[in-house]
C-alpha cells in the first residue's frame, strides 16, 4: 500500500492557493485572538517552575543538583533561552506559546494541503485555531505539550515528505525532531516507535529489507546522538547519577499508579480526578473519535486503486484509493501514538490531553475531505462548487458546535472562570501568596514552600532554600524519597529560610516537624478555605528573623475585586 508520491508532495502554485493562504491567515488571527483572552491568567505551578528553574540556570545553578525536577532538561533550557533574550514576565511565555501554536497551525495546514487539498487544509487550520486555547486541556497555558506538538508535527510532515519524494534525509530530520521533543518529555519515545512502524510498513520498496533497516537507522540517528550527548555531558559535569535518577528511575515510579497497564487506557475516557477535561471541546472530541473510526475502516477496506474525480486545483484529483489509505494510516498512527503517550503515565493531568488535539484535527479534516469527495462528484466545475459548499457546511456544524462550547467555558469567562474547573483557585492563590511573601521579605532572603506550588518562588522573586522547588520527589511512596528528605533537611539546616509556607498537600514527616520546632515558632498566618473553612496553608517565620504582620488569608472573592479594580 504505497502512496502516490505526487499527491503528497505537490508544491507548485495552484489557482486556489491565494484563497487558501488567506484562509490560513484568518485561522492564524483567530488563534492569536483566542490566546489573548487568557494572557492575564497567572502561570500555573508547572509553568512557574519552568520559569524559576530557567532563571536559576542562567545564574549558574546546576540542574538536578542545585535545582531538582524529574523532567528532562529540554523545557528548562527553552525557558532559560527565552528569559535570556526577552525577560521572565508572564507575557513573555504567553507569546512564546503563541509562536509555537502558530507553527503547529502552519504544519497542520501544509500536511492537510499535501494530503487532501487546499480546502481541507483551511478547514483543519480553522478548527485548530478554535481548539488551540482549549481550557479543558490547559491549552491556554504554557505547558510542555504545546511545544511537543510542534516538534511531533514536524516529524510527521518530514515523514510524509519522504514517502512522497523518497528523499531519505527527511527521515533524519523527522527522527531528530522527535529526539528534541523527547528532551522535553521522554514519553515522546512512543511517537518515535510509531513513526518507525509507519515508515517501515509504507516503505517505498516494501521487499527491500536493507532499505527498511536503513530507514530505521536514519530515524534513530538524531535521538541517539542527542541522548548519548546528554549522558556524556551530565557525566562530564559530575551529575550522571543525579540525571539518571531524576529523569528515568524516578519517572518510572511516578508512572506507577493504581491503574493497571491496560486499565489506564480505559481510564483515559473517564479520568476520575478531572472529569471536565472533555467539556470545553466536547463536539470536537466526539467527531474526532468518529473520524478516527472512519479512517480506520477506510484503511482496512483495501479497495483496489482507482482515480477519484476532483478539481484541477485539488491534489486529490490524482490521488488513488491507496493514497487515501496511506493518508488514513498516517493519521491513525499519530492518533494512537498520542493516545498511548497520554495514557501510559497513568496520571491524566489535563495538559497531557493536549497531545491529542492536532492528531484529531487531522483526522476530522481528512475524514470530512473524504466524505465530501464521495458525495460531490460530477462535472468538474460544479463538483468543485459543491465541495466548497460542503466543506463550509461541515465547518459550520463541527466548528460552530465546538466554538459554542469554547465560548461557554473560555471566551465568555473571566480569568478565574477559565481555570476554576481545572484546579479551583490554585494558580490565583500561588500568585497572591507569592506577592504577599515578596512584601514582607528582602531580595536576599530565601523561602521554602512545603508543597508543589513553585509559583510562590516565581511571584515572590525569592530563591528556594533547597534544590526541591516542588516536593513531589520527597512524597511518600516515591522512589528515593527517604534520601531526598535527608538532603532537604541538610540543605535547610545550613541556612534556614526566612519564611516557610506549608500547604496541606502532603503528610509532614518526623524530621521535618523537628526542623520546624527547632527554628520556627507558632504560625504567623493562616489561609482557610472560603467555603468549608478548613485550613489550606500556614506560614512560619524564623524565630531570629520575624517579619512584619500582614493578613495572610485569601479567597476567591479577592480575584473578583482585583478584576473590578482593573476595569477601565
Amino acid at each position: 500500500m504505497t502512496p502516490e508520491p505526487d499527491s503528497l508532495t505537490r508544491t507548485n502554485p495552484r489557482p486556489g492557493d491565494r484563497l487558501a493562504f488567506f484562509g490560513l491567515f484568518v485561522a492564524a488571527v483567530t488563534l492569536v485572538a483566542f490566546r489573548l483572552h487568557g494572557f492575564d491568567l497567572p502561570l500555573e505551578t508547572d509553568e512557574a517552575n519552568y520559569a524559576y528553574i530557567g532563571a536559576r540556570l542562567l545564574e549558574g545553578s546546576r540542574l538536578y543538583v542545585d535545582v531538582w525536577d524529574h523532567q528532562p532538561y529540554g523545557v528548562f533550557v527553552l525557558f532559560a533561552w527565552v528569559i535570556q533574550f526577552f525577560g521572565d514576565a508572564p507575557e513573555v511565555f504567553r507569546w512564546m506559546v503563541v509562536g509555537f501554536s502558530l507553527a503547529s497551525l502552519w504544519l497542520i495546514f501544509v500536511i492537510l494541503r499535501r494530503a487532501a487539498g487546499s480546502g481541507v487544509a483551511v478547514f483543519g487550520a480553522m478548527l485548530f485555531a478554535i481548539v488551540s486555547a482549549d481550557p479543558g486541556t490547559a491549552g491556554e497555558g504554557c505547558n510542555r505539550e504545546i511545544y511537543m506538538n510542534t516538534l511531533i508535527l514536524v516529524a510527521w510532515y518530514l515523514a510524509i515528505c519522504y514517502l512522497g519524494t523518497g528523499r531519505r534525509l527527511a527521515l533524519l530530520g523527522a527522527g531528530t525532531s522527535l529526539g528534541v521533543a523527547s528532551a522535553i518529555k521522554t514519553v515522546v519515545a512512543v511517537h518515535w516507535l510509531a513513526l518507525v512502524v509507519w515508515v517501515v510498513l509504507l516503505s517505498l520498496r516494501p521487499k527491500n529489507t536493507r532499505e527498511r533497516l536503513s530507514n530505521v537507522a536514519l530515524l534513530a540517528v538524531g535521538p541517539l546522538m542527542l541522548w548519548v550527548g546528554s549522558f556524556v555531558y551530565f557525566a562530564g559535569t559530575g551529575r550522571f547519577e543525579a540525571f539518571v535518577d531524576a529523569v528515568f528511575l524516578f519517572n518510572l515510579g511516578y508512572s506507577g499508579t493504581e491503574y493497571g497497564l491496560l486499565t489506564r487506557f480505559v481510564a483515559f475516557f473517564a479520568p476520575q480526578m478531572r472529569p471536565f477535561i472533555f467539556d470545553s471541546a466536547l463536539p470536537f472530541w466526539i467527531v474526532g473519535a468518529m473520524s478516527t473510526l472512519w479512517l480506520f475502516l477506510r484503511a482496512c477496506v483495501g479497495i483496489r486503486p482507482r482515480t477519484l474525480s476532483g478539481p484541477s486545483d485539488d491534489p486529490s484529483r490524482s490521488a488513488t484509493v491507496s493514497t487515501a489509505c496511506a493518508n488514513a494510516v498516517s493519521v491513525i498512527v499519530l492518533v494512537v501514538a498520542s493516545f498511548v503517550a497520554v495514557s501510559l503515565p497513568g496520571r491524566f493531568w489535563p495538559h497531557y490531553y493536549y497531545l491529542m488535539l492536532p492528531p484529531l484535527v487531522l483526522a476530522i479534516a481528512i475524514t470530512v475531505g473524504q466524505v465530501v469527495n464521495l458525495f460531490c462528484r460530477g462535472v468538474e466545475v460544479e463538483s468543485h462548487r459543491r465541495r466548497v459548499r460542503a466543506l463550509v457546511l461541515a465547518f459550520a456544524a463541527i466548528g460552530g458546535a465546538t466554538l459554542w462550547t469554547e465560548y461557554c467555558d473560555y471566551l465568555s469567562q473571566p480569568p478565574l472562570g477559565i481555570t476554576f474547573k481545572r484546579y479551583k483557585t490554585r494558580d490565583f492563590l500561588g500568585r497572591a501568596m507569592g506577592r504577599k511573601i515578596k512584601s514582607v521579605t528582602e531580595p536576599g532572603d530565601t523561602i521554602f514552600s512545603y508543597s508543589n506550588d513553585a509559583s510562590f518562588y516565581y511571584y515572590s522573586e525569592r530563591r528556594c532554600a533547597s534544590r526541591y522547588t516542588m516536593i513531589t520527589g520527597i512524597s511518600e511512596g516515591m522512589a528515593g524519597a527517604e534520601r531526598r528528605r535527608e538532603i532537604l533537611i541538610d540543605e535547610l539546616r545550613v541556612s534556614p529560610p526566612r519564611l516557610i509556607v506549608v500547604l496541606f498537600d502532603q503528610q509532614l514527616f518526623p524530621e521535618w516537624k523537628a526542623f520546624l520546632y527547632e527554628f520556627y515558632g507558632e504560625p504567623i498566618g493562616w489561609d482557610f478555605h472560603d467555603i468549608s473553612g478548613e485550613p489550606i496553608l500556614f506560614v512560619l517565620a524564623r524565630k531570629d528573623q520575624p517579619v512584619r504582620p500582614i493578613d495572610w488569608s485569601w479567597d476567591r472573592s479577592m480575584v473578583s475585586q482585583t478584576e473590578a479594580a482593573n476595569q477601565p
